[in-house]
């Protein structure tokens, strides 16, 4: 009887919550260098204050998109928007609204050019069965080129660890 749980000392939520020291990973890199991919991170940011893994989509360019020429004594090309905006798609379904994204051009002198910062927004994706769900998706803010590039489809990779900074739920 000494280890029962006496009801009246139960922590309350507002309690947890309180006490909890927020802990945020930054989100990894995209899974893919072209075409849909995952970013991941971890953070206890929830009313248990417990560790989850956070997921989110993201694109850092379409595997199709035209590169751009560079201009004359520049070394990167800029970060290129689509004239025309586009329906995202995933897992067979697509997204109900029509989005203007940014993504990352290319460095011409050996250097990959990757998301800096970001803004992650909730998307929502309609099936052909007509079910809806949505899920986090990575806006690209600001791109920069540098040497420590990722492999591709290699997310979990510990020696890629490139920081994406402002990122605002």
């Amino acid at each position: 009887s000494v280890f029962r749980e006496d009801p009246a000392h139960k922590p309350e939520l507002n309690n947890l919550q309180e006490n909890c020291l927020v802990q945020t990973t930054e989100w990894s890199a995209c899974s893919k260098s072209c075409g849909m991919g995952i970013s991941a991170r971890v953070t206890n940011d929830n009313p248990q204050c417990r560790l989850e893994k956070e997921t989110r989509l993201c694109m850092v360019r379409p595997c199709d998109f035209p590169v751009e020429k560079t201009k004359k004594g520049k070394k990167c090309v800029r970060t290129p928007k689509p004239r025309q905006s586009l329906h995202f798609e995933f897992s067979g379904c697509t997204s109900t609204r029509s989005y203007r994204p940014k993504f990352c051009g290319s460095c011409t002198d050996g250097r990959c050019c990757t998301p800096y910062v970001t803004s992650t927004v909730e998307v929502e994706f309609r099936c052909p069965e007509g079910d809806f769900f949505q899920r986090k998706m990575m806006f690209i803010k600001m791109c920069s080129c540098h040497y420590d590039c990722p492999r591709d489809n290699d997310i979990f990779l510990a020696t890629y660890h490139r920081r994406m900074i402002g990122d605002h739920v």
